[in-house]
């Protein structure tokens, strides 16, 4: 048995929860970028029969690069080989909708969904998040976190089928969700403690960040991930009424797209 993981993560939440979901799921499992697959770097190797999609919640919904992931990526192939498709979402506040969201991007692409969960993480969204969480209480979260991965990476590896349910007002969420679209973030300022290293660069998921004469200048293609503000070494990126960093649970190196 063939496991992808193919999975979207800003401050490393999403990778966190592949990694741990890959370790009961088989040697076998590899993990991969989704933006990986929609710049045609790689693609699902040949006999690939289980397919996970693990994502963070944006706007109660699936994110926009995800969303790009399955329009354009898989609806353009031939999924007939998958025979497990599970989904997981981690999310700081509550996930609402994002996995029938999911469940219906799945469906328009013409994919069966089989497993869909979702899990708790430390929340780095800045317009809501103004004040880093305190690292005692992002590791309880974490522990918490942990459990219920194993559930679902036992679910998984023995693909139980667990579908996600559409309360009232979903495709209003959704639709709000769907109109998200990657922009310019001028929220985000530079401040003069910038070293140049290029750790925002590299880290951002949507190449947003270039280097230009040894200093960072972001683009109008932001998703408001908030990576390159909880990433840098010297908390050189600023955001109104913000203060702290958010460092999550896998290395900066491991969130290095380039």
């Amino acid at each position: 048995m063939s496991t992808v993981i193919a999975l979207y993560t800003g401050t490393g939440n999403s990778l966190y929860a592949a990694k741990r979901i890959a370790e009961k799921t088989g040697e076998d499992t590899v993990l991969r970028f989704t933006e990986d697959f929609l710049s045609g770097a790689c693609e699902l190797p040949a006999g690939t029969d289980r397919l996970g999609i693990i994502f963070p919640v944006y706007f109660g919904g699936v994110p926009y690069p995800v969303r790009r992931f399955i329009r354009e990526y898989l609806a353009s192939r031939d999924n007939s080989d998958l025979g497990y498709v599970f989904v997981i979402a981690t999310h700081g506040g509550s996930p609402l909708y994002a996995l029938a969201d999911a469940d219906r991007e799945l469906q328009d692409a013409g994919i069966a969904l089989s497993y869909a969960s979702s899990v708790r993480m430390p929340d780095g969204y800045l317009p809501l998040m103004k004040k880093a969480i305190p690292p005692e209480k992002a590791e309880a979260i974490r522990v918490k976190a942990d459990v219920k991965l194993a559930a679902a990476a036992d679910d998984i590896a023995g693909e139980r089928i667990h579908l996600p349910r559409r309360g009232p007002g979903w495709r209003i969420i959704r639709g709000i969700s769907a109109k998200m679209k990657p922009g310019e973030n001028s929220k985000l300022k530079l401040s003069q403690s910038c070293t140049g290293c290029g750790v925002c660069a590299s880290i951002c998921p949507e190449g947003n960040i270039t280097m230009e004469n040894g200093r960072p200048v972001m683009g109008s293609s932001c998703v408001s991930c908030f990576a390159c503000y909880h990433r840098c070494p010297v908390n050189a990126i600023e955001y109104k009424g913000a203060a702290g960093q958010y460092k999550g649970f896998v290395d900066t190196g491991e969130l290095r797209r380039r």
